[in-house]
């Protein structure tokens, strides 16, 4: 694959993904906590199956270090689900979004 194709297909992902999250919000404001836990969940399993081969690969990092990380993460995002109950602008939603970044490099 070259480099454009792989920029546009990036950004054609991003932008898709965005206006189908603001039609889910508009249906039902409460329905983020279900797309981050199952998000959570299908990037656990495909974890589990592909990277730690069924628990059979020892981790390369310490479990308490990684469960701080994942607590971070899941704590940022469920906040960020709530911005959904208050109505705001989607591009708003989703410079708040992009605070999760931010919290995980800390």
């Amino acid at each position: 694959m070259n480099v454009p194709v792989a920029i546009g297909s990036t950004f054609f992902g991003c932008m898709s993904n965005v206006v189908f999250l603001e039609l889910l919000v508009k249906e039902d404001p409460g329905i983020g906590n279900l797309i981050t836990f199952s998000q959570f969940f299908l990037i656990a399993l495909h974890g589990f199956m592909f990277t730690a081969k069924f628990g059979t690969k020892k981790p390369s990092i310490s479990v308490k270090g990684y469960l701080i990380l994942v607590a971070m993460f899941f704590i940022t995002n469920v906040l960020n689900n709530y911005a959904f109950d208050l109505n705001i602008a989607m591009p708003l939603h989703m410079i708040f979004r992009a605070g999760s970044l931010i919290a995980n490099m800390v």
